[in-house]
């Protein structure tokens, strides 16, 4: 019996740790190709391992002179996008008011831009035959946050680009999907004694609710959906 994602080509941002490793894994495990795309390869997780399917890359997602030279290198090599997942993402958490212009600049163009960037890139593929867009949200895209000022902006932008994309996108097949994700325990919860990694979602359970959305067929459109560990928002 074929995988779910035989045949399909997927990019995944942010690819080298955590959670976009997992997700990049998880699309390899059920047929994909996976480009697994990362600002730095060197010292990462996935760089290390060889995993069939997925092909390590690095990209910058705030140059569109990288991105755009990294997409047409791809559909000339393996052909067009199937699946894109903007994963690739920063936080800079601290009060409004001692937020420096620099560290809005950071989150905004890695989280919003970025992700602007890939989706522009990989709908100009999709056109012909349609094709997935996945952006990984946060509940902070639809939830105030306090010392949260350009992430949140980023993420509730993020919802916004989805949204557009998926109208855009009705008459070429290209369909986008927000997942919000709540609390995951990554690496940045290491040694944080106050967070209890039980009470968290895995890198794993987001992962395979990114691959039962790419396994989906073009017929049905999924504009959002929001994962959160047992507890709630932590």
């Amino acid at each position: 019996m074929a995988a779910p994602l035989d045949g399909k080509l997927a990019l995944v941002t942010g690819a080298s740790k955590g959670i976009g490793q997992a997700i990049a894994e998880q699309l390899a495990a059920r047929g994909a190709t996976v480009i697994a795309a990362a600002r730095s390869l060197e010292g990462r997780v996935l760089a290390d391992r060889r995993v069939p399917g997925v092909i390590p890359v690095t990209l910058d997602v705030c140059s569109e002179s990288a991105v755009d030279a990294l997409f047409a290198e791809v559909q000339s090599k393996l052909g067009p996008l199937d699946v894109l997942v903007n994963n690739a993402g920063v936080g800079v958490f601290k009060p409004t008011i001692e937020l420096s212009l620099d560290e809005w600049n950071q989150v905004i163009g890695t989280n919003l831009t970025g992700a602007f960037l890939c989706a522009r890139a990989a709908f100009r593929q999709m056109k012909a035959a349609g094709g997935r867009i996945i952006h990984i949200g946060s509940i902070a895209d639809h939830v105030n946050l306090s010392g949260c000022a350009a992430y949140g902006a980023s993420k509730f932008g993020l919802r916004g680009l989805s949204g557009v994309i998926n109208e855009d996108g009705k008459e070429h097949g290209v369909r986008s999907t927000l997942i919000s994700v709540g609390a995951t325990y990554t690496h940045i919860w290491e040694g944080r004694e106050e967070f209890d990694a039980s009470d968290m979602l895995s890198p794993a359970d987001v992962a395979d609710t990114v691959a039962d959305v790419a396994s989906k067929g073009l017929g049905i459109r999924i504009d959002e959906l929001r994962i959160l560990p047992p507890q709630g928002v932590l």
